[in-house]
């Protein structure tokens, strides 16, 4: 049966890599993951991770993958539990070209080792800065931008993409302001899974006696890190602690662009203009992917999760696990009264919307649709975001927050099979893909240095 489930997941196991047709064409905007976890190197702090640029090849040359300065990158949180962010963070980048060793214009990244800032021609810098209750801004950090790890010959001894602590380019791209940290650059991928039997026509695992593969081992992303102390985050200000009823927070993703772009018939000089139109947004993994049929896919993209009422439809009514009831057999249940009087897969609604108390991430003494306590008015709501419980007495792993290394796949799979509602098969099933060949930094900013261009391990079912 494990095996067999595995086939059951062509819509859910991308994470966000080219969840839905319109980002799909857009990389560069396009999050493939999002991550919020207590810092294990530092219970006061917590980590945001967004990844853009999915599935990047290491050898992605003469224009590697990289941040758009035409996109807005932001992390939102919601400390409240309304669904409408209270703190932002927004990353923009701006590129350059200069070769301060040469003095000339080159076709290449770089001319020597992309250890030494002055030998890459393409570089960028980034500045971080938060909003607070949509009014009050304040620039948190201007960076380096960490650059391609181009390949052997361009000193990618810079990076330690095998080991588990950062290579000297990483350490020496880590910004520290405040309290925080942050980080810009290329990353190892480190969400697992076999894309490519998936997708072929659903390919029997076992047909040729072999087994899944990660087949996203030895791609790159490109990784925005912000390490922020726990204080600045929960709504009062105070530590986590269920008495003050603060240890629970949401978080989501965004990139947005420009309204309108006018392209220039030289071929340069373009010019965006308008407000800033939202085109990706992710919280937690695989909600597009599973829950949603496509024709909703850039809605949801598109959306704010104050509205997400209108996809209720689709928490309640499982389309993965009614397809895995009928074309594998199994007992995924089609409802579940878990007293919230919506009806259908009501511990869905709890997973995905609001927080389910059993994995510590309702607060207590909330209940949909109820007030806040001590925020004068407002509503607990139901939307989908990240939560995690600051307090470290939730699950420990995703969907108490997301880590790095979290097999998100097989829990998801778990979840939409009822294992929150009681199922015999539940958190028994999994899709057979592991992280093998994967390293995960000990420290900030968690995820792996970058595969070289000429020197990375190939996820798919051919030797290179």
């Amino acid at each position: 049966m494990t095996l067999l489930l595995s086939l059951a997941l062509s819509p859910a196991l991308a994470s966000s890599h080219r969840e839905a047709p319109a980002i799909s064409l857009d990389a560069s905007a396009d999050i493939s993951d999002f991550y919020m976890f207590v810092s294990p190197e530092n219970s006061d702090n917590v980590v945001l991770l967004m990844n853009v640029n999915p599935m990047s090849l290491p050898g992605g040359g003469p224009n590697f993958n990289r941040f758009d300065d035409n996109v807005m990158y932001q992390m939102h949180i919601d400390n409240e539990g309304d669904g409408e962010e209270d703190i932002v963070f927004q990353v923009q980048f701006e590129t350059s070209y200069v070769n301060d060793a040469f003095g000339f214009p080159t076709f290449i990244y770089n001319i020597g080792s992309v250890a030494d800032p002055a030998n890459v021609y393409q570089r960028q810098t980034y500045t971080v800065t938060r909003i607070d209750d949509g009014v009050a801004s304040t620039i948190l950090a201007t960076g380096e931008v960490a650059p391609i790890n181009v390949g052997t010959q361009s000193g990618s001894a810079g990076y330690n993409p095998e080991g588990t602590d950062p290579g000297s380019i990483t350490t020496a791209n880590i910004e520290s302001s405040g309290g925080y940290r942050f980080f810009a650059g290329p990353r190892q991928d480190g969400f697992f899974v076999d894309l490519e039997r998936t997708f072929d026509l659903l390919n029997l695992v076992g047909n040729d006696g072999t087994a899944n593969k990660n087949t996203l081992l030895g791609y790159n992303v490109h990784t925005i890190a912000i390490e922020v102390p726990v204080t600045t985050l929960t709504r009062d200000g105070a530590a986590p602690a269920t008495v003050d009823q603060n240890e629970i927070i949401a978080a989501w993703s965004t990139t947005a662009r420009r309204a309108v772009t006018v392209r220039r018939q030289n071929g340069s000089d373009n010019a965006y203009r308008g407000g800033w139109v939202q085109v990706a947004r992710l919280g937690n993994p695989l909600v597009n992917e599973v829950v949603l049929p496509v024709e909703q896919k850039d809605i949801f993209n598109s959306s704010h999760p104050r509205d997400d009422i209108q996809f209720l439809s689709y928490v309640q009514t499982s389309l993965l696990a009614a397809y895995m009831n009928v074309v594998l057999g199994t007992t995924c249940p089609a409802s579940y009264d878990a007293g919230l009087g919506i009806g259908g897969r009501e511990d869905l609604l709890l997973a995905f919307l609001t927080g389910h108390p059993s994995l510590g991430l309702l607060p207590g003494g909330f209940a949909l649709g109820g007030a806040i306590p001590g925020e004068g008015g407002k509503t607990f709501g139901a939307f989908e975001a990240l939560r995690v419980n600051l307090a470290g007495v939730g699950f420990g792993q995703w969907p108490d927050g997301r880590f790095v290394s979290d097999d998100v796949t097989d829990v998801a799979l778990g979840a939409v099979c009822g294992g929150l509602a009681g199922s015999g098969e539940g958190f028994a099933v999994s899709d057979g893909v592991g992280s093998e060949g994967l390293s995960y930094l000990t420290s900030f900013p968690f995820l792996g240095d970058p595969w070289a261009g000429d020197d990375h391990p190939n996820g798919g079912h051919d030797e290179l």
